[in-house]
C-alpha cells in the first residue's frame, strides 16, 4: 500500500511541466506549417527544446522525442518515492528488449545486430539482458526477488514454447506480453490504489480487444489466443471465448454491453472497410487518455505522475503522426482524422 501524501512534492513538480505539454493550438501550427521543417520548429517552445540541441534536420525528430521521454523518465526516477510504480510504465520497455533479443538469438543474430532496437527506457539494463539471453549466465536484474526470480523463469520457458509453436517468433511476443501485463497488475494490486488498478484493467482489456481482433483476422487457434490472453481485466475469458467461436462480424454486438462497445465498433467498421488497425489503435489509445485526465484532480497521490508520463508519451505519438505526414507532404485535413486525444 502507498501513502498518497509522499507524493507532494512530485506530484508539484509534474503541475509545472504540464504547462509544457503539447496543446491543440500547438497541434494545429504543427499541421498547417507550410513544411517539416517549420512544424519541427514548433517543438522549440515545449521542453523539447534542450533535446532539439544541435539537431537541425526535421527528419530527426524521432532522436528528440526519444531524448524527451528520457529526461521525463530521469526526473520521475528522483521525485518518485516508490519506484515500484514507475514500473507499471517502464517494464514494457524491458519487455521489448526481452523480446527483441530472445528473437535475435532464436534466430542467430549477434548482439550487435539487434543493439540499435533497444530501448533505454527500462528499468533493466541491456547488459545485464545480455549477459542472461545471449551468454546463457545468471546476472542481476536488480528487480525484487521475487519479480526477478519470476521473469527469468518466463524467459527461460520462452525456448520450449517456440519449439512447440514450430519456431513461430509470434508466440515469443504473445507470451511474454502475457506475463508483462501479470507483473504490471501484481504492483497495481499491491499499491491498493483504485487509479492505477483500473488504468492496468482498462490496459488488460484493450490489449485483449486488440488480441482478439488480430487473432480472427489471422485465422488463428483458440490455443494460440489463449497462450497470449491477458487475465485480470474486466471483460472476463468467456466473452472473449465466445466471440473467437464466432465471426468477427458479432464481436462489436458480444461485446456491446461493455464500456469498450464504441472502442470495438468503430474498430470493426474501420478493419471492413481499409483492412487496417489503425482506427482500432486510435480508439483504444483515446480511451486510456480519457481516463487519465481525471488525475489532473487529484492533488496528492502517484496518479499525476502515471498520467504525465503516459501524456508525455501521447504528445511524443501526435508530434511523430505530424511529422511523418508533413515529411510526406501531405494535407493538413487528411492529418486530423489520424490525430489521437490529447492529455490537456
Amino acid at each position: 500500500m502507498i501513502n498518497k501524501h509522499d507524493f507532494a512534492y512530485s506530484v508539484a513538480l509534474i503541475r509545472t511541466l504540464e504547462t509544457l505539454l503539447l496543446g491543440d493550438n500547438e497541434v494545429e501550427r504543427m499541421m498547417l506549417a507550410k513544411d517539416g521543417k517549420d512544424s519541427f520548429r514548433v517543438l522549440n517552445e515545449f521542453d523539447y527544446a534542450d533535446n532539439k540541441a544541435g539537431i537541425e534536420n526535421p527528419s530527426d525528430f524521432q532522436t528528440v522525442l526519444d531524448e524527451g521521454l528520457l529526461d521525463i523518465k530521469e526526473i520521475l526516477e528522483k521525485v518518485t518515492p516508490d519506484q515500484r510504480i514507475l514500473n507499471i510504465l517502464l517494464f514494457q520497455y524491458d519487455f521489448h528488449n526481452i523480446k527483441t533479443m530472445l528473437k535475435a538469438k532464436l534466430s542467430e543474430k549477434s548482439f550487435e545486430e539487434i543493439e540499435y532496437l533497444l530501448s533505454k527506457m527500462g528499468t533493466i539494463s541491456t547488459d545485464a539482458l545480455k549477459t542472461f539471453i545471449f551468454e546463457d549466465t545468471n546476472t542481476a536484474f536488480g528487480l525484487e526477488e521475487k519479480e526477478e526470480e519470476y521473469l527469468k523463469k518466463k524467459i527461460k520457458k520462452v525456448y520450449q514454447l517456440f519449439e512447440k509453436h514450430d519456431n513461430d517468433p509470434q508466440i515469443i511476443d504473445l507470451y511474454l506480453d502475457q506475463k508483462l501485463m501479470k507483473m504490471v497488475y501484481n504492483i497495481a494490486s499491491d499499491s491498493e490504489n483504485e487509479f492505477l488498478l483500473q488504468y492496468v484493467q482498462k490496459l488488460i482489456d484493450l490489449n485483449n480487444i486488440k488480441l482478439l481482433f488480430r487473432m480472427k483476422t489471422q485465422e488463428k487457434e483458440l490455443e494460440v489466443f489463449e497462450t497470449g490472453f491477458l487475465w485480470n481485466g474486466t471483460v472476463p475469458f468467456s466473452k472473449f471465448k465466445e466471440a473467437f467461436s464466432r465471426d468477427l462480424t458479432d464481436f462489436p454486438e458480444i461485446m456491446g454491453g461493455t464500456k469498450y462497445a464504441k472502442v470495438v465498433a468503430t474498430g470493426y467498421k474501420s478493419y471492413e472497410e481499409e483492412k487496417s488497425f489503425l482506427q482500432l489503435e486510435k480508439e483504444a489509445e483515446n480511451h486510456l487518455t480519457d481516463f487519465i485526465k481525471q488525475a489532473k484532480l487529484i492533488p496528492f497521490g502517484p496518479e499525476p505522475l502515471i498520467a504525465y508520463f503516459l501524456a508525455k508519451r501521447n504528445n511524443a505519438m501526435v508530434i511523430r503522426m505530424i511529422m511523418v505526414n508533413k515529411l510526406n507532404e501531405i494535407n493538413p485535413e487528411e492529418i486530423q482524422p489520424r490525430l489521437r486525444n490529447l492529455y490537456s
